[in-house]
């Protein structure tokens, strides 16, 4: 029997683990090109924006988009590690929303902030370890699953609240999402701290490989001792634990939880965001520097609308736009993958 296994494990080829570096210059302009298009998108639209308000790139309006950006930075650093996985979070609109409230009403009934914002954090982790519990265990597809754990949780919010907004918070908790260090907003170092966290967690740790592994070849990875389900877990507890704590940070910018914030339109923009910085919707491949450059686009384009007085229902149309443009280039690149592979 033993030699049964040995033979499946031989034969089953390990997927492998993405490039990040070395190699010609050629190759590396190759690997590169998808995050250089991003790069000049976002050039263009700095000067279109500039060209239709002057104030566009003044310091407060940078700052603005640079605190704003970071809400989907954090938020896409975990779902980037979804993806990698093989996985799709839809839920992160009703756990954004669920971390704020949770620890809004926290506040409210008496609980000292830092245990609020514990308590928000757990309850964003304990829908992320449903999500993947739904998958895992009933054999519910994650789209689905976390799609109607997305309409659940955002049901119960309206029901628990009456639909109303929560506020009325210390301003030692208002604080951490209105502060300043350098004329920096505190939201960017939090942001920076997340972002190298994932980093090393998707670059340097057995988690990141484990990711790369299950996303590129599920049956393969299962096949060579990963304990996939396990995996699974920790990835999407993670996602919401991350979530919920973006959601804590947007109620203490605000000094204020609303029941209706996140919703569908944060939820579509932070995946787009991870899939237009080149993680694959299939799995197996993505970068947190990838995503942070999907953010910083949508940032760009939803503070850009605002400032040249734009209708922001036009970013719906961005969204749509973008979303479609990024999955047809995640398929020409497996295709041209593929391809080379024969």
């Amino acid at each position: 029997m033993s030699t049964q296994v040995d033979d499946i494990v031989a034969r089953t080829p390990t997927p492998p683990k993405q490039s990040t570096g070395g190699g010609s210059f050629a190759g590396f302009v190759h690997r590169n090109t998808q995050l250089a298009g991003i790069v000049i998108v976002i050039a263009v639209l700095v000067v279109v924006f500039q060209i239709g308000n002057p104030i566009f790139l003044s310091f407060p309006n940078l700052m603005e988009l640079l605190r704003s950006g970071t809400l989907y930075f954090i938020i896409a650093c975990p779902a980037t590690i979804v993806l990698v996985s093989g996985g799709m979070d839809f839920s992160i609109g009703a756990v954004f929303a669920a971390g704020g409230v949770s620890a809004g009403m926290m506040m409210v009934a008496g609980v000292p902030w830092p245990l609020a914002v514990l308590g928000g954090i757990v309850i964003g982790a304990l829908i992320g370890v449903l999500n993947a519990s739904l998958s895992v265990y009933l054999k519910v597809p994650p789209l689905i699953a976390t799609l109607g754990v997305f309409f659940a949780v955002g049901g119960a919010i309206t029901v628990i609240t009456t639909g109303t907004t929560v506020y009325g918070f210390p301003s030692a908790f208002t604080d951490l999402g209105q502060g300043y260090l350098l004329g920096v907003p505190f939201a960017v170092y939090y942001a920076v701290i997340v972002g190298i966290v994932f980093w090393v967690l998707l670059e340097k740790t057995e988690l990141g490989y484990n990711a790369r592994a299950v996303g590129g070849n599920r049956a393969a990875a299962l096949a060579n001792g990963i304990r996939v389900s396990r995996h699974d877990l920790i990835v999407y507890g993670l996602a919401g634990a991350v979530t919920a704590f973006a959601g804590i940070l947007a109620a203490s910018r605000l000094s204020s939880a609303d029941p209706a914030a996140g919703g569908t339109s944060l939820t579509f923009q932070v995946v787009t965001a991870v899939i237009i910085g080149g993680t694959s919707l299939f799995g197996g491949i993505g970068t947190i520097g990838g995503s942070a450059l999907g953010a910083l686009l949508f940032a760009t384009i939803n503070n850009g609308l605002a400032v040249i007085n734009v209708n922001s229902l036009w970013q719906n149309i961005f969204v749509g736009t973008i979303l479609v443009v990024a999955v047809a280039i995640d398929q020409a690149r497996r295709r041209r993958q593929f391809r080379s592979r024969r």
